[in-house]
């Protein structure tokens, strides 16, 4: 702690230095640089962990430095003809440049050193602060990494230029480029995450902006993930022939090629390459692209420089709209309907558990269309998938955590408070649930399977809310508090969470033996009034299931919720 204000102090100090108009821009730079310099070796005093993970992080560093050589060996002089190397510089350079953006998405709530809004106080604008702050942001490892790999690919392309260029001029004019292009390179990996981190800084006094961050975060990195799997699913003899997936790798980075990310890494190969008007095209946006980051970044400061004065802009006049939902009844039932409505929209923890189950249907419904003798196992999936989202209900009283108190002073009926979140988990994912179900065998052309498909999902999600409504006052645990990171949420690592979802897991599944096997029996034999008799048994299944599992809860709930208080009553 005495380290932190030592460096905050030293921090006030030396940005007080910038309240003269007299200072310079050249000064202001140079009192930027120093004083990021100071901050970042200050953070290493009394601090092993971070000196013990700054050292690990310098190894893999290292070694991925010794990967990258190799790969470029292996793709020039090694194997002699070097038509691979263009492709993996312009792959390369692109995912290089997407890492740096997803490094402030993914790591959301890491906070900037010199963050905007600690100049706030200053009289100074965005325009006379951006390029010290710039400077500053290189001194960092992870830049100077990004720097010695762009040199070792800038060598790798003067050889590969030099033993395979075709005609001299071409090779001058990409000799010429290369330098120039590799470094607005690098500026672009710099600049983006100075504007996101400036971005989210600006939006500081909206909390729900902050959280989006980790939630769009996980979404494109799950979705990227999915995208290359069905890329490569999609290849002759499923992605395993070495050539289909050379020429997957070479059209993914010829594209990325042609987006902000990739284009000024490919501008000397297609030089090289005897392509000038697809070099200046690329050039084009690349430079566009940093223009753009350059102003939004500037923007963005002003606005932190503003707001960080102005104060919590959720502080003023907004409007207020009724707990209860015009649909339900103004009971306690309704009140506790409206307000699990608004930690399903508001939430970053319950919008985390539901955001991903869209992305994977999704991915099973594209896969059933790329290998479509995959349709019954991907329909298998998605019916899975419905029923594990009776589920998320699993640990309510844990996300309440020290909000359970009000609960237990204001007499809340047990049954009301168990049955207004079931209401409110099913006016969400009853109609999805259906839609899913039925939608997705009509693209298939098997919809004499939608009976089945329907009851079957809902009679598992209804089973799961059930078990959910149990387990949630049987074996509660402490959640991560509401707007925490989904990438950074630390309850499901402890040994109750993994019980607890366990249990869960086998309390939807199991009940539902009986109809599984009457479903499997009915498409074995192509019996219709089977497969309905199966949807059928799993909705009463369900039912039973359901009721059981609300006696519980309730019982227990009303009997032992200052118990349960206790044991989540501080998030983790």
């Amino acid at each position: 702690m005495a380290a932190v204000l030592s460096s905050q102090q030293t921090a006030t100090a030396a940005a007080s230095d910038i309240r003269t108009s007299e200072v310079s821009s050249r000064a202001l730079t140079r009192l930027l640089l120093s004083l990021k310099w100071t901050l970042w070796k200050r953070s290493y005093r009394k601090n092993v962990g971070k000196l013990i993970g700054t050292i690990f992080g310098v190894l893999y560093g290292l070694f991925g430095l010794g990967l990258l050589v190799f790969l470029f060996l292996g793709t020039t002089l090694w194997t002699g003809e070097g038509s691979t190397f263009p492709m993996i510089i312009r792959g390369v350079g692109a995912v290089t440049v997407l890492a740096w953006l997803l490094i402030p998405l993914l790591a959301f709530g890491v906070d900037d050193t010199l963050d905007p809004r600690t100049f706030a106080q200053y009289p100074r604008r965005a325009r006379e602060l951006q390029s010290g702050m710039f400077a500053a942001a290189a001194i960092s490892l992870p830049v100077l990494f990004t720097v010695l790999a762009v040199a070792i690919a800038t060598a790798f392309e003067v050889i590969w230029l030099l033993a395979f260029g075709q005609g001299a001029l071409w090779i001058a004019l990409a000799v010429i480029a290369l330098l120039p292009a590799n470094l607005a390179g690098v500026v672009l990996c710099v600049l983006l995450p100075r504007a996101v981190f400036a971005h989210s800084a600006s939006r500081s006094t909206s909390r729900s902006g902050r959280e989006a961050g980790g939630i769009v975060g996980m979404v494109v990195l799950i979705g990227g993930a999915y995208g290359v799997s069905l890329l490569f699913q999609s290849l002759p003899g499923s992605g395993l022939s070495p050539e289909a997936m050379l020429d997957a790798l070479r059209t993914g980075a010829e594209i990325l090629a042609w987006t902000p990310f990739g284009a000024l890494f490919a501008v000397p190969m297609d030089l090289a390459e005897g392509a000038p008007l697809v070099a200046l095209a690329r050039l084009l946006i690349g430079l566009a692209a940093i223009v753009l980051v350059w102003r939004w970044w500037q923007r963005s400061i002003d606005l932190s420089l503003t707001s960080a004065l102005s104060g919590d802009a959720s502080s003023g006049d907004v409007a207020v709209k009724p707990l209860v939902p015009r649909f339900a009844p103004a009971t306690a039932f309704g009140a506790v309907l409206g307000r699990s409505l608004r930690y399903w929209r508001r939430d970053t923890r319950y919008l985390a558990a539901v955001g991903v189950y869209p992305l994977v249907i999704v991915f099973m419904t594209a896969m059933g269309f790329v290998l479509p003798e995959t349709r019954p196992m991907m329909l298998g999936f998605i019916l899975f998938m419905c029923g594990i989202t009776g589920i998320t209900l699993a640990n309510e009283i844990g996300l309440d955590g020290p909000s359970n108190w009000v609960n237990i002073t204001a007499h809340l009926p047990s049954r009301a408070n168990q049955l207004g979140r079931v209401a409110a988990m099913a006016v969400l994912m009853v109609p999805a649930i259906v839609l899913v179900t039925a939608g997705v065998p009509l693209l298939y052309g098997m919809a004499w399977i939608i009976p089945l498909m329907v009851l079957g999902a809902l009679g598992m999600a209804i089973t799961g809310w059930g078990v959910s409504l149990a387990v949630n006052v049987i074996m509660p645990y402490p959640a991560s508090p509401p707007g925490t990171n989904p990438m950074k949420d630390k309850s499901a690592s402890s040994a109750n969470a993994m019980i607890a979802m366990t249990v869960a897991m086998l309390g939807v599944f199991v009940p539902q033996i009986p109809a599984v096997g009457l479903a499997v029996w009915g498409l074995v034999i192509s019996s219709a009034p089977l497969q309905l008799a199966a949807g059928v048994v799993s909705l009463i299944i369900g039912a039973i299931t359901f009721l059981v599992g609300l006696r519980i809860g309730t019982v227990r709930l009303r009997s032992r919720y200052p118990d349960l208080f206790q044991k989540v009553r501080d998030f983790v």
